[in-house]
């Protein structure tokens, strides 16, 4: 039996919710958990917060929820249980396997949520202002996305990015992580201050592909959706 299909005006106000948690997450969680990796509880307690509401609210398929929960899991104790089983390796290949693990779990995570986010925003119906807002949060999902894919990239080539001075990155994840993902904003956002610096072709065609797309998406789908709620709310007057 097919899905029961969910309310609209049930599903849009969570589009808000997912909007603050995934500031809270970029703009307070991860920086503070950089400077002290004590408070990593709070950066875990926003992605449950955001995987939640995307199970509850968005994911209407078991498969999918199931995808969702077994991909944050994976963020959350991913690390422990791979020290766990890959205690018999060595040091440096362990290290490598669970943080390639703990990439391949975030991207999946993120770019399942910014499907099911984008299927709801564009989708039919009337477009609400949460709607304007999940089209908001679509964007710090791309900045998110490309941070991780970043990351990913770094990690297999050192040197790929290096600072505006030409020295190696942070090696710690945690601030690896958020530094890139700065770095993702600054690039999504066409910023260009010029503090880090891609110096592989990968990592620049990525930086290219990243600024195009940070130009396109509010110049079009943002402006698209912002014309279809003025035009709707004039409807409803």
């Amino acid at each position: 039996m097919p899905p029961a299909q969910a309310q609209p005006h049930k599903i849009d106000p969570s589009l808000t919710t997912l909007l603050a948690v995934q500031v809270v997450t970029l703009f307070v969680a991860m920086p503070l958990v950089t400077e002290d990796p004590s408070l990593h509880i709070l950066l875990d307690l926003c992605h449950l917060a955001y995987a939640l509401v995307c199970v509850a609210a968005l994911a209407r398929h078991r498969a999918v929820q199931a995808v969702l929960i077994a991909a944050l899991l994976l963020l959350i104790v991913g690390p422990e249980i791979g020290r766990r089983v890959l205690i018999s390796l060595d040091s440096t290949t362990s290290a490598a396997l669970r943080h390639d693990l703990i990439q391949i779990a975030a991207f999946a995570f993120n770019m399942g949520v910014t499907l099911l986010v984008a299927r709801h925003v564009f989708g039919p119906g009337r477009v609400t202002g949460h709607r304007v807002r999940g089209a908001v949060l679509l964007y710090l999902n791309i900045a998110a996305i490309f941070g991780i894919v970043f990351t990913a990239v770094l990690s297999h080539w050192p040197g790929a990015l290096v600072t505006g001075s030409g020295t190696p990155l942070a090696p710690e994840a945690g601030g690896r992580t958020a530094l890139l993902t700065y770095f993702s904003l600054s690039t999504l956002t066409t910023t260009g201050y010029g503090d880090v610096v891609p110096v592989l072709p990968l990592a620049r065609s990525l930086a290219n592909l990243e600024a195009v797309m940070g130009q396109l998406f509010p110049a079009t789908l943002m402006a698209r959706i912002v014309a279809l709620h003025l035009e709707h709310s004039r409807e409803e007057d």
